[in-house]
């Protein structure tokens, strides 16, 4: 992993971080070096569109003689603060975060206030990983088949288990997903995601507000300025199971569109295309007849000496 230079981030000791220049290098609110007494900051873990994540020392539970006190906190950068009620963005994160519980989800453990700078910041624990969108573009990196399966489950099973607790994702994208150094997956950032339960949706922010969806990856409905729903959550996760499977993204290879190399790619191309129909009522896939599908490749219930891609295709035509 990368490591930022963190002093672009953090205002000096002694004199306040000027907000201006702040916006043209980082796009994010200073904050003191320990937060609120207690949380150090130690470096960036990343940067998004909306947030930084930064890993810091629980200096209480370090104190203390704990061994887990390595945290980390995800506050709004200045472009984002900049919005009506912006902390509700991380209010709405917690809440929604809270209906679930999976292990391929980033666990949220607290929402506070920074006593400094007056912002919300929230309390997670630190994985050690890479994002799957430096992954997948890296031209030195040549994921197995087997792993990428793996992850495929892994994603499917997660995404199902938050739409059956009532939580639409709203913005899935590889830079929204890490691989940790035990090469396991997990989803975060539900900061604009929605609840099937209007009464839960008290804390969304405006969503046409923050456009903060991936246009590579965001369903066209989406994209013209309508609420995301299972629908639009099924079409971005078939471009992310394109993408991880068949290693392209299947709307930027060429004007007459992408070209699966093989027949078992072929098939597999047809399939996931059923979930990317423009017109969402055209999307004919769910995501448990999806997760039935990579189960039973993952418990291996076809002959082990058939090749991987065929086996999926196998199974998917069997459905």
């Amino acid at each position: 992993m990368t490591d930022i230079n963190i002093d672009h981030f953090i205002a000096d000791d002694s004199d306040e971080l000027n907000t201006e220049s702040t916006r043209k290098e980082a796009n994010t609110l200073p904050l003191p070096k320990v937060i609120n007494e207690r949380y150090k900051i130690k470096r960036v873990l990343g940067v998004g569109g909306m947030g930084i994540v930064y890993q810091v020392d629980d200096l209480l539970l370090k104190s203390i003689g704990l061994n887990n006190y390595h945290m980390a906190i995800k506050v709004l950068n200045s472009e984002a603060s900049h919005f009506t009620d912006a902390d509700l963005l991380l209010v709405n994160e917690y809440i929604q975060s809270n209906h679930l519980h999976h292990p391929n989800i980033v666990s949220i453990q607290h929402l506070a206030v920074c006593n400094e700078s007056q912002r919300g910041f929230l309390i997670m624990p630190v994985i050690k990983g890479e994002l799957l969108s430096l992954l997948l573009d890296s031209p030195f990196e040549n994921i197995p088949i087997d792993a990428r399966l793996k992850y495929a489950y892994s994603l499917i099973n997660c995404i199902h288990h938050c739409h059956k607790r009532g939580v639409i994702h709203g913005d899935l994208k590889p830079g929204n997903i890490l691989i940790s150094d035990s090469n396991e997956l997990f989803l975060f950032d539900f900061s604009i995601s929605r609840n099937l339960d209007p009464e839960k949706n008290k804390f969304t922010i405006n969503f046409n507000q923050v456009h903060a969806w991936s246009g590579d990856y965001a369903a066209p409905e989406v994209l013209q300025g309508n609420a995301p729903t299972i629908k639009s959550d099924l079409y971005s996760v078939a471009i992310l199971l394109y993408k991880l499977l068949l290693r392209v993204h299947p709307y930027q290879q060429n004007e007459e569109g992408p070209k699966p190399r093989t027949k078992e790619e072929q098939k597999l191309h047809h399939i996931l295309l059923q979930a990317m129909r423009p017109v969402p009522s055209e999307r004919q896939l769910n995501f448990k007849a999806l997760l039935n599908i990579f189960k039973e490749m993952k418990n291996h219930q076809i002959d082990n000496h058939t090749p991987i891609m065929k086996k999926v295709t196998s199974i998917f035509s069997k459905k």
